[in-house]
C-alpha cells in the first residue's frame, strides 16, 4: 500500500511542477532524479549545487571509485581520501570517494548516481567529512 501512495505522490507532485515550482526537501535522493528536472543541494544555508539532476551526476563521470574495507581502516582512507559516502556491506564497508583517477590499488570504477553528487557536492563546499548514506540527515535536496 504505501509503494503505491508513495508514486501517486511523486506523479502528483511530478505533474504540479510542470506548471509552478515545487520545492521539495528530502532524503530519498532517488526521488529527486525521477521527478525533478531542476534542483538545489543547500548545505547549511549555502546553494552547492543548481541544475539538472544528470548534469550533476554527468560531472561525476570517472571520478567515483568504490571499495570494500574493513571497519579498521576506515580512519585511515578517510585523512588520505575524499570519502563522500560509506554504508555498512556484508560485515564490512563500501566507501565511495572522489577522485580524478584510481586513488589506490583495490578500488573499482564505478558509474556515478546522485547520491553520489549529493555527497560530492557537500564535501567540496564544506561539508562533514564522510556521510553514512544510510543514516546522515541530510540538507535540502
Amino acid at each position: 500500500m504505501w509503494i503505491r501512495s508513495r508514486r501517486r505522490f511523486l506523479n502528483l507532485l511530478s505533474e504540479i511542477g510542470e506548471n509552478v515550482v515545487v520545492i521539495l526537501s528530502t532524503h530519498i535522493v532517488e526521488d529527486v532524479g525521477e521527478i525533478c528536472a531542476h534542483m538545489a543541494i543547500i548545505d547549511q544555508g549555502q546553494v552547492r549545487f543548481t541544475g539538472e539532476p544528470r548534469s550533476a551526476v554527468a560531472e561525476l563521470d570517472g571520478c567515483i571509485w568504490e571499495k570494500v574495507i574493513d571497519k579498521n581502516e576506515v580512519s585511515h582512507y578517510e585523512q588520505s581520501m575524499m570519502v563522500i559516502s560509506r554504508r555498512l556491506f556484508a560485515g564490512r564497508i563500501k566507501i565511495h570517494v572522489y577522485a580524478k583517477s584510481r586513488p589506490g590499488d583495490g578500488f573499482q570504477a564505478v558509474a556515478p548516481d546522485l547520491e553520489d553528487a549529493y555527497f560530492t557536492n557537500l564535501r567540496k563546499g564544506g561539508g562533514n567529512s564522510t556521510s553514512y548514506s544510510d543514516s546522515s540527515k541530510p540538507s535540502s535536496l
